[in-house]
């Protein structure tokens, strides 16, 4: 797994791991928190329970989210490499590549697909 308190401490080795710096890492991690909320009030089908109710995720926290779509982006790993980091199996990674990428877009303002980036 990430050691993420390591992570936090090493300015340059966020930005090799991630491409942000540590200070930026922490203001994004604020808006992100805000638009996943966002997102998952707006995307939440009737349920009988309420939000937080119910199992943890598996990727507990908004700046383990956070580091976990950044390092998806910058690096494109295999669902296998990104579940061995981050310790879930390959079907947990796609779904949560899935939730998470249009939080981030929401996040940025803009969308982050390679193919929109590409000119020939």
């Amino acid at each position: 797994m990430i050691n993420k308190e390591r992570l936090l401490r090493d300015n340059r080795l966020c930005k090799a791991i991630i491409g942000l710096s540590v200070e930026e890492l922490k203001n994004l991690a604020a808006e992100f928190s805000a638009c996943y909320l966002i997102y998952r009030k707006k995307n939440r089908k009737d349920h009988e329970r309420q939000m937080g109710a119910g199992q943890k995720g598996f990727i507990p926290t908004p700046l383990d989210k956070l580091l976990f779509i950044l390092l998806y982006l910058k690096c494109y790993p295999t669902y296998d490499l990104q579940g061995l980091l981050f310790g879930l199996d390959r079907t947990r990674v796609c779904r949560w590549v899935k939730i998470l990428l249009p939080v981030l877009e929401m996040t940025l303002g803009r969308e982050w697909a390679l193919l929109n980036n590409l000119r020939y």
